[in-house]
């Protein structure tokens, strides 16, 4: 009687904690989108004016625009198979996958834009930091993989 009360709860403690985690991970998704969303309001809004004289300032903040979206609905798509409990998939995988590529080209991509609009500038270490989180993330993703076909392999043994 007592070992299923305890496991109830460290069920229900298992099932707080998967909610509470989840729920950081959307407002941070969240937050980050509408950053750069309001970054990029006021650059529209700087350049209206006329004290935003560089269009391609414009480019940047769309671009990171764009990596946070789709960062954030890949992101919202593994929180609904982790609410369903289903955190090791291949579905899972691709998702990190694809969160990994749109932060390594996004990293490209800006990292291009200021290469070859601003001959004088040079690329800093916070101007690779999309790229090194994007690797990254492809990393994580590889690692992710073998430990599904690890998993897979030692339920077949079973």
């Amino acid at each position: 009687m007592k070992l299923k009360r305890l496991l109830a709860l460290t069920e229900k403690d298992e099932k707080q904690e998967r909610e509470f985690v989840m729920m950081c991970l959307a407002v941070t998704c969240g937050a980050g989108v509408l950053a750069e969303a309001l970054r990029l309001l006021l650059a529209i809004i700087d350049w209206s004016n006329g004290t935003l004289t560089d269009g391609w300032m414009l480019a940047t903040r769309g671009i990171n625009l764009a990596v946070c979206a789709v960062c954030a609905g890949l992101a919202f798509l593994i929180m609904r198979e982790v609410k369903h409990r289903r955190v090791f998939t291949r579905l899972n995988a691709l998702y990190i996958t694809f969160i990994g590529c749109a932060a390594t080209f996004g990293g490209i991509a800006q990292n291009a834009i200021v290469a070859f609009v601003y001959e004088d500038i040079v690329l800093q270490t916070g101007d690779m930091a999309y790229l090194i989180i994007g690797l990254l993330l492809l990393f994580i993703a590889t690692l992710f993989n073998i430990g599904i076909r690890m998993k897979e392999e030692q339920e077949l043994t079973v």
